[in-house]
């Protein structure tokens, strides 16, 4: 079964035709340092998915409290705000290791393997100049809000923890981009 039908299966792709599938890419050029940041994205992802429980035990026992006895938890929409935070920024590395992200194709399948290679060299590249303005921009502000004792308006929840769970779901993301632009490179250069 293939890793993605939809690409397999792309209208307009003549049969045949070489497409750059990160997986394998990553699999003959990746090594040691790819399986290790692999290894620390699947933990991020976990807590990822650990705080996702988390939240919707939460939720439950805030609409139960609120129907049945007339008594919400505190804080719901605050918590609910930081979860979110920690979810987004903890899968983030996880699903660009596995090239999961949604995808506009129509070009892509239509270009040889040089031509692919090359636009996933070009998005990296943009890619991490953003991650890792974002990573230091975000550094920054759980600085601030560590320095000025921010917290949430009710439950009083310190928000430096969450940014800083935010810069390291961050730089995570950006050692993943890294690590696959790092990949396409070689293989472009491999293919010279």
């Amino acid at each position: 079964m293939p890793e993605h039908p939809d690409r397999d299966a792309a209208p307009g792709a003549s049969p045949g035709a070489a497409t750059t599938r990160l997986a394998e890419l990553q699999a003959e050029h990746g090594g040691r340092p790819l399986s290790w940041l692999r290894r620390i994205n699947q933990v991020l992802h976990a807590l990822a998915g650990v705080t996702l429980v988390a939240l919707l035990t939460w939720t439950v026992a805030d609409i139960v409290g609120r129907s049945f006895f007339s008594r919400p938890m505190r804080g719901t929409v605050e918590l609910t705000e930081l979860a979110v935070v920690v979810l987004v920024y903890l899968g983030l590395a996880r699903t660009e290791t596995d090239d999961a992200h949604i995808t506009v194709d129509l070009l892509f399948v239509r270009m040889g393997l040089r031509g692919q290679l090359l636009l996933r060299a070009f998005g990296g590249l943009v890619g991490l100049l953003v991650i890792a303005t974002m990573t230091w921009r975000l550094f920054v502000f759980a600085g601030t809000l560590d320095a000025g004792g921010y917290t949430t308006g009710v439950l009083r929840i310190p928000l430096y923890p969450v940014a800083i769970l935010g810069v390291i779901g961050a730089a995570a993301f950006g050692l993943a981009i890294l690590a696959n632009l790092a990949v396409v490179l070689r293989t472009l250069i491999k293919a010279r």
